[in-house]
């Protein structure tokens, strides 16, 4: 019977060990973080050259990822611009907003996605850039950031484009945004 309960505690133990080390916090301090959800942005023409997102509130969160889904960093105040050239063959994209740390900061950048879609929300074209978090962050804004469209598709995209998802940027196994707690 002694030799029973010795393998019954062993294997209770082999299968409780990945349970422990999942609730483990990282050595490093580092949790992971990951956009609560997308936002989507109706695109206004402003003139016959420049389409800008109307402005409802809608701002980007990020969440821990394990445990308790506390907001880490913040994203608002998002404006993003579509330029065409006087000829129509360029289109710049302008991607602007404030971030805000709410105790953490990013070890890396935040990557995301900006994707230009239709009415019917079909993707035209997707653009991918990072943000960067410090500690002390409060509503700063973000130097703009632009990007040219290749020429070949910015006249039929400039003239299609309704709206912009901007969404996190996600790599199949890729654990997700590092950030560690300021102070």
């Amino acid at each position: 019977m002694g030799s029973r309960r010795v393998v019954l505690i062993a294997f209770l133990a082999l299968i409780a060990s990945p349970l422990w080390a999942e609730t483990k916090s990282r050595p490093d301090g580092a949790d992971t973080a990951e956009l609560e959800r997308p936002a989507v942005f109706d695109l206004s023409p402003r003139t016959g050259s420049l389409k800008e997102t109307a402005q409802k509130g809608q701002e980007l969160i990020w969440r821990r990822k394990e445990g308790e889904k506390e907001r880490q960093f913040r994203l608002d105040n998002i404006s993003v611009a579509l330029l065409r050239s006087d000829t129509g063959s360029q289109v710049k994209i302008t991607f602007s907003g404030s971030v805000s740390s709410l105790g953490y900061q990013t070890s890396d950048e935040a990557n995301l996605t900006l994707a230009v879609r239709t009415g019917a929300g079909a993707a035209l074209y997707s653009w991918r850039f990072g943000i960067s978090v410090k500690c002390g962050d409060d509503k700063k804004p973000l130097a703009p950031l632009t990007h040219d469209m290749p020429t070949d598709i910015a006249a039929n995209t400039f003239a299609n484009a309704n709206a912009v998802e901007i969404a996190e940027y996600t790599e199949p196994n890729a654990p997700g945004v590092q950030a560690r707690r300021c102070g």
